[in-house]
């Protein structure tokens, strides 16, 4: 007996089709075209941040992160051990080393204490992930990083529209003034 269950159903109760086919019909169906920047406009209204770019999937926008960051081989970077591969993928991809830290077993989340307990000397940042719509304690996380002179990257994939202090995560850097880049 082969029993088969649907885990996710689509809603297409809306203009979707028309947009696929408006999509289809201008040739413009990857990299470019008005609905690309018609999400990337959105997004940004979503996460109240003044611009947005897209990438292909999580993974390419966490590695395009680290070496924006200026990561490289012989950094380290501490990740949670509860998360998507990509995380540590995007860290190993720079050559740097994916520092894991414990998470907490009510949030599912690493928290500062954890992650203080993972650092090193050769820490050279923080990638936070939100975890199944539940944000980390980011202003904790990145008051670790400043004081340590370190980096913080929110990874917000799986807790779009989740907020913290009235601010969607993927912002949340802005609102607590953390220097980004080192």
């Amino acid at each position: 007996m082969n029993i088969r269950y649907q885990v996710s159903k689509p809603v297409l109760c809306g203009n979707e089709k028309r947009y696929v086919v408006d999509a289809l019909d201008s040739g413009w169906i990857s990299s470019n075209g008005a609905y690309l920047q018609k999400f990337e406009e959105a997004i940004a209204r979503t996460l109240r941040v003044d611009e947005c770019l897209s990438s292909s999937n999580g993974t390419t926008a966490l590695h395009l992160a680290c070496l924006a960051l200026g990561l490289k081989p012989g950094d380290e970077v501490i990740v949670p051990s509860l998360t998507y591969v990509a995380s540590a993928n995007a860290v190993r991809y720079c050559g740097a080393t994916p520092v894991f830290a414990d998470c907490d077993p009510v949030t599912w989340n690493a928290t500062a204490e954890l992650i203080e307990e993972a650092w090193t000397p050769r820490t050279v940042g923080v990638l936070a992930v939100h975890l199944y719509g539940m944000p980390a304690d980011i202003e904790r996380i990145a008051r670790l990083c400043r004081e340590r002179g370190a980096w913080l990257l929110e990874d917000c994939a799986e807790s779009l529209g989740a907020t913290v202090f009235g601010r969607p995560t993927g912002s949340l850097w802005r609102c607590i003034d953390i220097q980004f880049l080192r």
